[in-house]
């Protein structure tokens, strides 16, 4: 009786232990979550005061900063905690955290997935100071890492498209391996939906090098090609896989170059029946060389937009416009006009003869003094009204997106449950959609609003806040 007696003691003792040391390690976990996510606070603050707006065109400081204080604490974890399960999702909670609400985010959630797309478009773009190729493959695993944090996913595919866009239209991406091991993480970590587009945008790309050559052996077959006086590359883009707007403006092709626009419209519209052509020329781009001054025994070379380089072709007919004869003669609005002069006199290629720079009578003249150390100039900059109208563009289009995705969420719930009280309607609806970003409740309720509207569901007749599914 006394062996007996003696056993369940020790075993209730040894409970009572493991008990006491469960929950010293629940309150360390909770402890341990706590300083990551002040630390990370902490030091986010830090780079928001040293490098304030700057972080928007350079987001390497604010990245780095996330990732260093990751990288340092779970390496404590896997030293001092052996990779405990419980200090792990600690740390990642508290990584979630911080990530998505500091100071640089300003508590919003749709800061940081943007600076870690720029951050990403950075490190894929043709530089000097790109990394080797292992180098960089490691900075994109490093780069997946933060993006298992962010809550807004939608925010950062919406702005890393925009982004892989300019870079293959301009031709700028550091290496194709690097884009594709990118799309394959993502891939990865979101599944087919999230980069299906992507994808179709490389596809694009690799149909249109295939037209251009189908083009050019056309115009040898033919003998337009002795025609043709300027070197061309088109490409045909699909509307629903780029996140590419209409043009803002009207615009004449020059005549220096209408030929080659005309002839491939008819090529490519007789190959295929029934498809238009719409031309994105705020996304096309030109180089010009000049005669009236020379770099040595040659001319410079301008890299510039199509908008600018229908400007500056009208220079050919005289060396001094008005603002408002460039208005005519190109069919550009104002606002385009003006920007690309504003380009054009910083450079000192045009200059301000008379008038008030910005209206329509301010008359530009060609500086025929012109000088520069580079042959080659690139003027092909992006204009403040078209950053802030891209970024209007971007977020209205993730509104519109959020809002399709959440009524389309409520209808697959409503469809499956038939009738359902509004708060765990809600509920689901949040654990649908989180993977892609926190929907706020108030565009729930406005959702379930605009479906009773549309008939898709109706109010309970006899259930407060209760929903019914009409087929």
């Amino acid at each position: 009786m006394t062996c007996i007696s003696t056993h369940q003691t020790n075993k209730q003792t040894d409970s009572v232990s493991k008990s006491k040391e469960k929950e010293n390690l629940d309150k360390l976990r909770t402890s341990f979550e706590a300083h990551v996510r002040n630390i990370g606070e902490k030091s986010l603050e830090r780079v928001s005061a040293s490098s304030g707006d700057a972080l928007v065109r350079d987001p390497k400081t604010y990245v780095h900063a996330l990732l260093e204080v990751h990288q340092k604490y779970q390496a404590l974890v896997q030293t001092a905690f052996k990779n405990d399960t419980g200090f792990m999702k600690a740390l990642d909670k508290a990584c979630e955290n911080f990530v998505n609400r500091n100071k640089v985010a300003n508590a919003g959630t749709s800061k940081s997935p943007e600076l870690l797309a720029k951050y990403a478009d950075a490190l894929l773009k043709k530089s000097a100071k790109n990394p080797d190729e292992n180098e960089l493959e490691t900075m994109l695993t490093q780069t997946m890492v933060i993006f298992k944090f962010i809550e807004d996913k939608d925010v950062f595919q919406k702005h890393y498209s925009r982004s892989l866009a300019r870079r293959l239209i301009n031709e700028t991406s550091a290496s194709d391996d690097a884009e594709a091991s990118m799309i394959s993480k993502l891939r990865e970590a979101c599944g087919v939906d999230f980069t299906s587009k992507l994808q179709r945008m490389f596809t694009d790309i690799s149909l249109s090098k295939e037209q251009n050559d189908r083009f050019r052996d056309r115009l040898k077959q033919t003998r337009d090609d002795s025609e043709i006086t300027v070197d061309f590359n088109f490409k045909v883009l699909g509307t629903s896989a780029w996140p590419l707007t209409a043009p803002s403006t009207a615009f004449d092709v020059p005549p220096e170059v209408e030929p080659i626009f005309r002839r491939f419209q008819t090529f490519y519209e007789s190959a295929h029946q029934g498809r238009k052509l719409n031309w994105l020329f705020q996304h096309s781009r030109a180089e010009i060389r000049t005669t009236y001054v020379k770099h040595g025994r040659s001319g410079y070379t301008f890299q510039v937009s199509t908008y600018q380089m229908g400007v500056l072709l009208q220079y050919n007919k005289n060396t001094s416009y008005t603002a408002a004869e460039l208005m005519e003669s190109t069919k550009l609005n104002k606002e385009t006009v003006n920007g690309i002069l504003g380009i054009f006199c910083k450079s000192k290629l045009l200059q301000l003869e008379s008038g008030q720079a910005g209206s329509d009578g301010a008359r530009y003249g060609l500086n025929m003094d012109y000088k520069s150390k580079k042959m080659r100039q690139n003027l092909n900059i992006a204009m403040r009204a078209e950053v802030e109208k891209e970024n209007k563009e971007t977020q209205k289009s993730i509104d519109e997106d959020r809002k399709m995705l959440a009524q389309a969420a409520i209808v697959r719930i409503m469809k499956a449950r038939k009738t359902l009280e509004h708060n765990q309607l809600v509920a689901e609806v949040i654990e649908q959609l989180k993977s892609r970003f926190n929907p706020e409740i108030a565009s729930i309720k406005k959702c379930i609003d605009a479906l009773i509207e549309k008939e898709y569901l109706e109010r309970h007749a006899d259930k407060k806040n209760t929903y019914n599914y009409l087929a």
